[in-house]
């Protein structure tokens, strides 16, 4: 069940490997520099901590924010992706019946 080509105007259709990677770039500067707010000036140092039981590597230091970087953006284009598939699959269904209606 496919709106067709990527970003097509078919439905509303977006293109799920370009969310993806927008939202993993942005996911990636959000945790970099967080962690490394905490390595330097002290802020968020128990949260970051916290993220380190989820993502390895991820500690309020210079190589933590690094680290962070390359999760946020695994983790965001993973999300930014299955969210798009599945916004996706809604408006195309939305669309076909809203096309069945009017076609009758």
């Amino acid at each position: 069940m496919s709106c067709g080509k990527c970003g097509s105007n078919e439905c509303n259709c977006l293109c799920p490997v370009s969310f993806g990677i927008a939202l993993g770039v942005a996911c990636a500067i959000f945790m970099a520099f967080y962690a490394w707010a905490a390595w330097l000036w002290g802020y968020g140092t128990g949260l970051i901590i916290q993220y380190s039981s989820i993502y390895f590597g991820y500690a309020p230091s210079f190589m933590g924010g690094v680290w962070g970087a390359l999760w946020g953006l695994v983790s965001g284009f993973i999300f930014g992706f299955i969210l798009i598939l599945v916004y996706n699959l809604c408006m195309c269904c939305k669309a076909k019946c809203c096309r069945k209606g009017r076609d009758e």
